[in-house]
């Protein structure tokens, strides 16, 4: 079995790693998300854009905003679902 997702960097700094998604061949960035009550912990998948995966290598701490986002919800729309 393929893994659908391979990290190309990982920021433990900042906490989120960017890689290929190999189902679709486009890039995430992956970074811990808690539910409701923080109780569970768990990694979720968002999709970016090639110039977004570039400037997050390049500089992880341009990535803050968005991951946080992330985080928090409010990027739902680039949330990437198991399939």
């Amino acid at each position: 079995m393929i893994q659908r997702f391979k990290d190309d960097f990982v920021s433990r700094e900042h906490r989120f790693s960017l890689g290929t998604d190999q189902g679709t061949g486009g890039t995430y960035l992956s970074t811990p998300v808690s539910g409701f009550t923080a109780a569970a912990e768990w990694e979720a998948y968002f999709t970016i854009t090639a110039d977004q995966f570039a400037r997050f290598r390049a500089d992880p701490s341009t990535a803050d905003d968005f991951t946080e986002d992330c985080r928090m919800g409010r990027n739902r729309e680039f949330l990437i679902y198991p399939r």
